[in-house]
């Protein structure tokens, strides 16, 4: 009996997490994306005081959560709301920067496309932000750290074809200037490159 009483506490935290991280998606079913994001941010604060210094990989922190969804899938999602959120209120992207720098901080050794997905999140936030030198910076910095992975240059592209600041102007010799960094490299994924490469020259066309 004395077992089951010291564990109890602990399956009662695990409860709380994981509600709060499923009362999160039920929010997100209803279209409340900011609540949803709000909510998480409370739990990802939570978590936090859980993890363990020895955590370098957030398939670690299964060992301290027991829900429904896993904390890396979970991870990922509250990335991705953030920047939903940011679309109606852009003060969510400052939000997005300083939870991927979080994240990228405490989990530095998670797989590489997971890191690689945070930090082009962060740097495409700060195009969005309208701090363009920033964004650059960031880009040039993830390309740096990851330069066989053709989604830094696409994202980045992106960027000058798709601004995603409002009043900003398409800069279409940058964004191809960018998608050609690539040509030879051989990344593979080329297909959507070839894509964004077509679309570019559609909207050159548009704009004769």
């Amino acid at each position: 009996c004395c077992l089951g009483k010291s564990d109890a506490p602990v399956m009662r935290k695990r409860d709380e997490l994981d509600l709060l991280m499923q009362e999160g998606y039920s929010l997100l079913h209803k279209n409340k994306t900011a609540k949803a994001c709000n909510l998480w941010l409370e739990l990802w604060s939570k978590l936090k005081i859980r993890f363990k210094p020895e955590f370098k990989n957030v398939k670690e922190a299964e060992t301290i959560f027991s829900g429904e969804e896993l904390v890396y899938n979970w991870c990922q999602d509250l990335e991705a709301e953030l920047g939903n959120a940011a679309i109606d209120d852009p003060s969510y992207y400052q939000i997005r920067i300083e939870y991927c720098n979080d994240f990228c901080s405490i989990f530095s050794e998670s797989d590489s496309l997971l890191i690689h997905n945070m930090k082009r999140a962060i740097a495409e936030s700060h195009f969005a932000l309208g701090d363009i030198s920033k964004g650059d910076e960031c880009f040039t910095a993830l390309i740096e750290e990851y330069p066989k992975n053709i989604w830094g240059y696409i994202g980045w592209g992106d960027m000058y074809l798709w601004p995603m600041k409002k009043d900003t102007k398409p800069d279409y010799e940058k964004a191809e200037n960018i998608y050609k960094m690539t040509m030879g490299m051989e990344l593979g994924d080329e297909s959507d490159l070839i894509d964004r490469l077509e679309e570019l020259k559609i909207k050159r066309v548009k704009t004769i």
